[in-house]
This record gives structure tokens, sequence and C-alpha cells, in this order.
């Protein structure tokens, strides 16, 4: 079947695209080793993965773009982090994906360049400890670049966040967001 999916993917292109893309997936697939299991995935270009107590796991046919970070820190053994990526996704150049507990994206989720997922703050305010808490982004949403994706945030289905949106609060799905902090601009239909 992941065959079948990547030849119906090559049929249209040249002879140089083909050797280009097939190189991208040869050197996906080593990368994916570091992951739970290993998926076909194409990179671009060097990732970067930082996974300390954690749990990594990214569908097939993913696209990877230069630079991408995904830091994977649990406290300890008990408390395990994990990031989860759906298929067909794709993740912008040096996007940055932190989890200390949960960041999960579903599929179909284009992500542009230069964007901030977190789930935590690396510090504490005063005596208290760190504060992290999930990062849910649903099927077919959209991230424009360089946005801010805070802890606690739930990206509906279909949802686009604009470009250089700091997002605080939940989304709603199908609905367009921008600014510091995001708030909604309209409601859409979605992409395809």
């Amino acid at each position: 079947m992941k065959l079948r999916e990547i030849a119906r993917k090559l049929k249209t292109k040249s002879f140089f695209e083909i050797i280009t893309t097939g190189f991208r997936y040869v050197r996906g697939y080593i990368i994916s080793f570091k992951f739970d299991q290993p998926s076909v995935i194409s990179t671009r270009g060097r990732i970067k993965i930082i996974n300390k107590n954690g749990s990594i796991s990214v569908g097939d046919f993913t696209d990877f773009w230069t630079g991408v970070k995904l830091s994977c820190c649990g406290n300890d053994k008990a408390n395990i982090a994990s990031i989860k990526i759906g298929k067909n996704c794709s993740i912008g150049d040096r996007t940055e994906i932190h989890a200390g507990k949960c960041v999960e994206i579903g599929d179909n989720v284009i992500i542009a360049w230069d964007c901030v997922i977190m789930d935590r703050d690396y510090h504490s305010t005063g005596a208290s400890d760190e504060i992290i808490k999930p990062v849910f982004i649903c099927n077919r949403a959209w991230i424009g670049c360089r946005a801010i994706i805070l802890k606690g945030v739930t990206i509906g289905e279909g949802a686009i966040v604009s470009a250089g949106s700091v997002v605080t609060k939940d989304v709603d799905p199908f609905t367009l967001v921008a600014g510091n902090p995001a708030r909604m601009i309209k409601q859409v239909k979605g992409w395809k």
C-alpha cells in the first residue's frame, strides 16, 4: 500500500524529480528510526530531534523541511512527553515543536516556516512548578509562517492561523484567526 502511494505521487514527475524525491524519502526513512516506529517520511534537509523521556511518532508521507526541531522532554520516566504527528503533513523550515507532556498534530496539517509550537514555558513563575498543558492541532489545519502556538491550545479542524499570530486560546474549527493575541477574523470553508 505504501509503495503504491509513493508510485502514484511520482507518476507525474520528471526523472530528476523522481531521483530527488526518492533520496528525500530514503533519508527520511533512516531518520524515522529515531521515532517510536519507522515511517515513510520525506526530509528536505537536516532536522534536529531531542528525545529525553519522550515518545515521538510520525505518520507516513509527512514532509519535514530544513532545520525542523522536535524537542520531546518529559520530566522523568514516569511522566513521559509525546509528540504525535499525523500522516500527509508538511512541517516548514526551522519550525520548532516542544513537548513536555503532549503535542498532537492531526492528518493533512500544513505548518509554514519559523513556527513555534510548545506545551510548556521552560520556566516557572515564583515558587510554583512549571505549567505544562497539552496542545492539539486537528486535521487539515493550516498554520501560517512565524505563528506561535502556546500551551493548552486546541486548533480546530480546518482552522487557519494567520502569519505572525500568537495563539493563546482555542481556535474553533473552520475559523481564520490573526493577531497578537490571535482573534477570530471570520469563518472559513476550509481547504482541500
